[in-house]
């Protein structure tokens, strides 16, 4: 006999609400510690949740910073349409920047888990396919390799770990390093399309 599957809008909702519960506790927390020293009861404790329920909702480590990830993702908003060529990609370029500052507990919390290139989120694999997209319409002379090292440079340039190391290492805040990351790009793409690049 085939199990029924029942939906309901209302457990639905308290599920999407124990979520955003857990998720701030633990943007809470990593306001004054490192992610790797935060406990599930600590969270717990935050969230006014049993440990158990945070495990429900988020099984591991991985899963709760993957969490965080997705929601600097769904903070560019829907409204925020994605680039369709790589002169626009590097037009918003310093808009991403400036969202990781506006939110930088959570932009924070992704830099942590895509430190480890094996624990890369969702959000940046994703990111990282479409700029590849975006670099081999842009160079269609250049071979798949160098569509690859460019895209790495372009990476490189707009990830979350460039936005950390700038604004923690060197003091630069994003509204800093936005207009920056854009200047590199802009001379990067000049570059290339000048025949400049170091081919394959």
């Amino acid at each position: 006999m085939k199990e029924r599957t029942y939906s309901s809008p209302l457990r639905e909702a308290q599920v999407r609400r124990t979520r955003a519960t857990i998720l701030d506790a633990l943007t809470q927390l990593l306001a004054d510690q490192p992610a790797d020293q935060i406990s599930t009861r600590e969270i717990a404790a935050v969230a006014g949740v049993s440990q158990p329920t945070v495990y429900r909702h988020f099984p591991d480590r991985q899963a709760l910073l993957e969490g965080l990830a997705d929601r600097v993702d769904v903070l560019s908003g829907p409204e925020r349409k994605a680039p369709e060529t790589l002169d626009e990609l590097v037009q918003i370029a310093s808009d991403w920047v400036v969202l990781a500052e506006t939110h930088a507990v959570e932009a924070t919390a992704e830099a942590v888990l895509n430190a480890d290139p094996r624990r890369f989120s969702r959000a940046t694999r994703r990111r990282s396919a479409d700029i590849q997209r975006l670099v081999a319409e842009a160079f269609p002379e250049y071979s798949e390799r160098d569509h690859v090292r460019i895209t790495a440079l372009v990476r490189s340039l707009i990830a979350v770990q460039t936005w950390l190391r700038m604004r923690e290492e060197f003091g630069v805040p994003g509204t800093e390093s936005g207009p920056l990351v854009t200047w590199a790009l802009e001379v990067l793409v000049r570059e290339i399309r000048a025949g400049n690049f170091p081919r394959d």
